[in-house]
């Protein structure tokens, strides 16, 4: 990426001077469904409202939180739940909005996105949280890559916010954002913007499976030359994963089955980067 010095931002609302957090990190609690926003054919923006005396979900940057709904009772007659980690978008860049985002695929026979899915403006929905990823800290690193694959997005989307909305933070961002098809790309128009509006700072490329005629894109799977045109060399910055398994051990490696990160291997590793280098989501 160039390292020409970073277009002026517009500088986020100021946060209050003690933001006041609705998540407490070991309640369940109930936040009421404000609005629902078409995305495409499949997925959904979730619109929730903030509790009474709430300014912020909170949300260190980067984390998740998880949901759930009661799904009957076990045959003892105790309630039984499906539960389902989720990552929720709030950007800072809009100061203190009174609500935050879910952006959910519905899946055919998934049971938590049906659920939501059937869910209309009024209705609660239990959340708990947060749950710590990966600690942000500006400035750490010069550049960053993230590599997207579907839903995968949304850990992209909490760091992109965090570091444009932060006027101090310089840090530099490649999005690569894989997909089947076109019409898969989840909130292309927005991406798109920012790439306009942060050209210094950010830039977004898309990689479709399935592309129809007349994409101009690069196209195929994820693969070592697409990796090389957009992350930092070893040792030279940060690269973070967010897919499916396949699409991650294929890059980097899964997660050990006790979600520790594990090893680097996969494309990541024949091209020299190691443990240091990688953070798998």
């Amino acid at each position: 990426m160039s390292a020409s010095k970073p277009a002026a931002r517009v500088v986020a609302p100021p946060r209050p001077e003690n933001p006041v957090p609705a998540l407490n990190g070991k309640d369940w609690q109930e936040f009421t469904l404000k609005r629902i926003v078409d995305v495409n054919y499949n997925t959904k923006i979730f619109r929730f409202r903030l509790p009474a005396g709430a300014t912020e979900l909170g949300l260190p940057t980067a984390s998740c939180v998880l949901v759930r709904f009661q799904d009957g009772v076990d045959a003892k007659g105790k309630k039984k739940f499906v539960v389902r980690p989720y990552t929720p978008l709030e950007d800072p860049s809009l100061g203190v909005t009174g609500e935050f985002d879910l952006l959910i695929k519905h899946y055919e026979g998934g049971p938590m996105s049906t659920h939501i899915f059937n869910m209309v403006p009024g209705d609660k929905l239990q959340i708990k949280g947060p749950i710590a990823k990966y600690q942000w800290k500006k400035n750490e690193t010069k550049e960053i890559a993230l590599i997207a694959g579907g839903t995968g997005i949304t850990p992209m989307l909490q760091i992109i916010q965090r570091i444009l909305s932060d006027p101090e933070d310089m840090t530099r961002m490649s999005l690569t954002f894989c997909n089947v098809t076109e019409r898969d790309i989840l909130m292309r128009p927005y991406l798109d913007s920012l790439q306009t509006n942060h050209p210094n700072q950010f830039r977004v490329q898309y990689l479709l499976e399935k592309p129809t005629a007349g994409w101009n894109g690069p196209s195929g799977l994820i693969r070592p030359e697409i990796l090389n045109r957009a992350c930092p060399t070893p040792g030279n910055g940060k690269v973070f994963v967010c897919g499916p398994d396949g699409f991650v051990k294929a890059i980097c490696g899964n997660k050990n089955p006790d979600l520790s990160q594990g090893t680097v291997s996969g494309y990541l590793k024949d091209m020299g980067y190691t443990e240091n280098d990688v953070y798998k989501f």
